[in-house]
Parts: C-alpha cells; structure tokens; sequence
C-alpha cells in the first residue's frame, strides 16, 4: 500500500525546467536577504528599502508557487479535474497586489519622511556593494525563467517571470541612486537622491502590479475566451457544419492557460450510435488541431421528431435558410 504522500506521477522535462528555474531564483534571494536587509536598516536607505520590502513580499509568494508546482506536477491535486488555473491566477493575483501594496509604503515614507544617507564610508562602501549584488541576484533567473516559459509555462512562471523583470529593472535605478547618495557630500543631495530612487521603485512596482491583478482577475470570474481563440473554435463548427443537424448550444470560458469549451450538438434521431460517434471524435481532434491547450466537451443530443429536417444554426449562431 502507498503512502498518500507519494507521488502519483513523475514531472517531466518541461516542469522540472520550471521548479528548477524558480527554485534558483529563491536560493539567490535567500543568500541576499539577511545582509541586504541589516545593510538597509542600518544605513536608513529608503531606496534599498523598497527593494528588501519588495524582494521580501515576493520571495513569500515565490516560496508559495515553488509548492504549489511541485503539488501539481506530481498529481497530488487530481482531485480537481479541471485544473488549477483559478489558483495559478490567484497567485498571481497576491502578487500584484502585493506590489501595489509595497509602492504605496515607499511612495509614502518618500513623501513624508525622506531619505536617508551612509552615516561613514564603510557603510557608503557597504550600500554600494549591496546594490549591485541585489541587482544582479534580481536579474539573474530572468533567463532561466524565460526558458521555462517559453515553452508555454504555468501561469505561476508566468508571474514569477513577470516579477523579477520588475525587480531587475527596478533596481537599477536604485543602484544609480544609493551609489550618489553614498558618494554625495551634501546631505540634501544624498536623501533627495535616495528618496528618488525609492519612488522610482515604487512606480515599476505599482504599474507591474496593476498589470498583474489586470491580467488575473479576469480569469478568476470566468472570463469568456478572445475574439481569435473564439473565430477557432467556430472555424471547427463551421468545417463539420454538413455533419451535423443543428448547433443547440455552446459555452466557453478560460481557466489559466487552458481554454474550456462546452458545445452541444444536435443529431436526427434516425443515425447510427457510430455515425455520431465518428462525427463527435473528428470534431474534438479539429478542435484540438486549431486550439492546442483547449478542454473540450462535446456532447451530442437527439433533435425531437418534430425538430428534425428544420434548418440547422449556423457556426456564428444564426439560423440558416
């Protein structure tokens, strides 16, 4: 007898390529997280700040995905039959929101507070080196995230992805920024410079997050497939339109990276089990053909006497003549 633990099936290349390319990025953040943030405290930069609060938040959310893909990618959650892309888009969900949340408190101490500035050389020196290190641990698993995702990746490397491209770029400017603070004389020249690059954080956090919770919410209430996505699945109705004797109804949604469509179609009640069948299997594989990550449903109901030989609907809905 198993353990209810074990593994029910084996990842494959592709989704080991994705937990590797994650797991990579939460080592670097790890090895960076308690100097830079003694570094940042200590010195009072507002700019290294927003960078320690937002790697900080996102490295929660990237420890969160890491389990949730390893759960996902070993069968642990069969249990939900259509897949996890609600889930996968709630991440994604926290992240954005999490970001805004993060843009909001720089933007604020910026605002009201200011910055700060070394109080020696030693932490000038210190601040410097910290920066780099943290842009370079930021920008580093932006390739192999984007190698894991290029091949159609879960939404959750999807966001992590989208995430450290905010990090990267936004650290940049923080780099610029805390080495004039650092090597600044003029007080009002090093805190004017440290505050700037914390609202310049705060403002890629703010518009990578509102991105995000733009792109998630949709599918969490069952957004409705795109207009090119949608042309499709009607070219497949149209292409079988002479096989069939009348489209009674068609519903569709997206769920993460997987199109869901149901369509239900009407057969005269005279042809042969087999006949339907054969219509039903060509249909579904042309589906398939012209939408790859697509679940489809097709079901087939038997028109009433007094329906059959009546005009068909067409592929867009519209009675025929």
């Amino acid at each position: 007898m198993s353990h209810p633990s074990a593994d029910l099936r084996t990842p494959n290349a592709q989704e080991r390529r994705e937990e590797r390319a994650i797991l990579i990025a939460i080592l670097l953040d790890l090895s960076l997280a308690i100097p830079y943030g003694a570094a940042a405290l200590i010195i009072g930069s507002l700019s290294m700040l927003s960078d320690l609060l937002r790697g900080v938040l996102l490295l929660v959310v990237a420890i969160v995905s890491l389990h949730t893909l390893r759960q996902l990618h070993r069968g642990r959650i069969a249990g939900y039959e259509y897949g996890i892309g609600k889930l996968e888009r709630g991440i994604g969900l926290v992240v954005g929101v999490l970001l805004v949340m993060a843009a909001a408190f720089i933007a604020y101490r910026a605002l009201t507070q200011g910055g700060g500035e070394p109080k020696s050389e030693v932490w000038a020196t210190v601040a410097i080196l910290m920066v780099i290190y943290n842009f370079l641990v930021n920008a580093g698993p932006i390739l192999p995230l984007w190698r894991a995702n290029r091949t159609g990746g879960s939404m959750i490397v999807q966001a992590q992805l989208r995430a450290h491209i905010a990090k990267a770029v936004a650290s940049f400017p923080v780099v610029v920024c805390v080495i004039i603070d650092a090597v600044a004389h003029d007080p009002v020249v090093a805190r004017t410079a440290d505050s700037i690059g914390g609202l310049v954080g705060a403002a890629f956090m703010a518009v990578v997050g509102v991105s995000m919770v733009r792109t998630a919410l949709p599918d969490l209430l069952d957004r409705a497939l795109s207009e090119p996505v949608q042309l499709k699945v009607n070219r497949t109705l149209a292409a079988f339109f002479n096989s069939y004797d009348a489209l009674l109804s068609m519903r569709t949604r997206r769920s993460g990276n997987v199109a869901h469509v149901e369509i239900t179609v009407g057969f005269d009640p005279t042809r042969s089990i087999a006949d339907v069948s054969d219509v039903l299997a060509r249909m579904e594989a042309h589906l398939k053909q012209e939408v790859p990550d697509v679940d489809a449903v097709l079901i087939a109901r038997a028109l009433p006497a007094e329906a059959a030989g009546q005009p068909q609907v067409s592929a867009e809905g519209v009675p025929t003549a």
